[in-house]
């Protein structure tokens, strides 16, 4: 993979005189404005899906059903997968056998000062009447009794997986935030987010939905990049400061790839802030987007700095991954990232509401890799495995 230069930023897609033309027709055709999900999508589109439909919209049942498509489907769902907010809330960790949450219970603050994990994962609920854990709280695998012996073999796999996964990311990443260079302290990010595991039944859907707006080849990639080993593999996995992993989960900067050498051991990418437009909620075809690609910050002096050079990272920066052993320790999937790219602009674009700490990745805590090392297994709450494949 090595882009062009015409190829690079975040407004590519945008400035495509084609497209600027096939979506005013497709306005006239609709009647009027659309949501701001179904103007995402149609301009972050790939051509080749877009064009043929409306090269035979007279001959065609295409067209009739892409303009269904934007009229009745909950485009949304991709969005709130992408960005974590579909999950349902509970207040403990349920196994597959629990037939409904536990009701909310109010928090209380629980010191930790052991601990490196940021102050969301230590608001705890109070200990509940029964045997089961408040949510975040994190337990061995043998405290349920009830358990089925298979479902905890299962578990232990998938969490001496997990770790496993994490370590490999941590040294290829030296420790290091990716992007601002924080050492040592950082979070262990999924690209492809942890809660979309193939066990989630809307998952299917979640696919259907990008079909209608992006090629089946390049759908297929995204699937196979990620569908047959889960979300635990190091090709899904990034050292981000728990700052720059917050706002890469609240689609607040998108990372764009550029170039993989050869020889797989190098991965050139390129940040870029993503501010959300103040537009309405639906809008026109006719209205172009643009993505301000010489951002230093975002509103109300949102930014992160570079540690090493002390200054501020902004839009066109490179950010550059590099591996000893492709092999043992590979870089990231070129295709997730590509995928990433994708729906981090469209849940910018759309306007799509932040995740709060109880969507975030349940992975979402600094950690201290000399802990990880000098331990048999770092402990996973419960929720880690409802979306882990084998």
């Amino acid at each position: 993979m090595n882009l062009s230069a015409e190829d690079i930023g975040p407004n590519v897609e945008f400035n495509d005189v084609r497209r600027q033309s096939l979506l005013s027709q497709l306005e006239d055709r609709l009647g009027g404005p659309v949501s701001a999900t179904v103007w995402s999508c149609l301009w972050l589109a790939d051509m080749s899906t877009l064009e043929p439909t409306w090269e035979q919209r007279d001959t065609s049942l295409e067209l009739y059903r892409l303009i269904s498509l934007v009229q009745t489907a909950d485009l949304g769902l991709m969005i709130r997968h992408w960005s974590q907010r579909h999950r349902q809330k509970s207040t403990s960790s349920s196994s597959p056998a629990t037939s409904s949450p536990a009701p909310p219970l109010p928090r209380q603050t629980v010191p930790s000062p052991d601990t490196a994990a940021p102050t969301s994962q230590l608001q705890q609920s109070p200990p509940a009447t029964g045997d089961t854990p408040p949510r975040g709280l994190k337990r061995k695998r043998g405290d349920n009794d009830s358990m089925p012996e298979i479902s905890r073999e299962l578990q232990e796999t998938r969490r001496r997986r997990s770790a496993v996964a994490k370590a490999i990311c941590l040294a290829r990443d030296a420790s290091t935030c990716i992007v601002t260079k924080f050492p040592d302290f950082v979070d262990v990010a999924h690209i492809f987010p942890f809660s979309m595991g193939s066990s989630n039944p809307q998952m299917p859907a979640f696919w259907n939905l990008l079909r209608n707006f992006w090629s089946e080849e390049r759908v297929a990639g995204w699937q196979e990049a990620i569908l047959p080993h889960g979300t635990e593999t190091p090709e899904n996995l990034l050292c981000l400061a728990p700052d720059a992993h917050r706002l890469h989960t609240n689609g607040r900067f998108a990372l764009q790839p550029i170039k993989l050498s050869d020889d797989q051991t190098k991965l050139t990418l390129r940040f870029y802030w993503l501010p959300k437009p103040d537009l309405p909620v639906r809008r026109s075809l006719r209205d172009r987007p643009h993505i301000d690609d010489n951002l230093v910050e975002l509103p109300r002096h949102l930014k992160i700095h570079n540690v090493i050079t002390d200054s501020p990272v902004r839009s066109g920066d490179e950010v550059i991954l590099e591996t000893s052993d492709p092999n043992t320790m590979p870089l990231p999937d070129i295709r997730l990232l590509d995928m990433q790219w994708v729906l981090q602009r469209l849940m910018a674009l759309s306007g799509a509401a932040e995740a709060n700490d109880d969507d975030l990745d349940d992975d979402y805590e600094c950690v201290d890799p000399v802990r990880i090392e000098s331990s048999e297994g770092s402990e996973i709450s419960d929720d880690n495995f409802d979306a882990v494949e084998m």
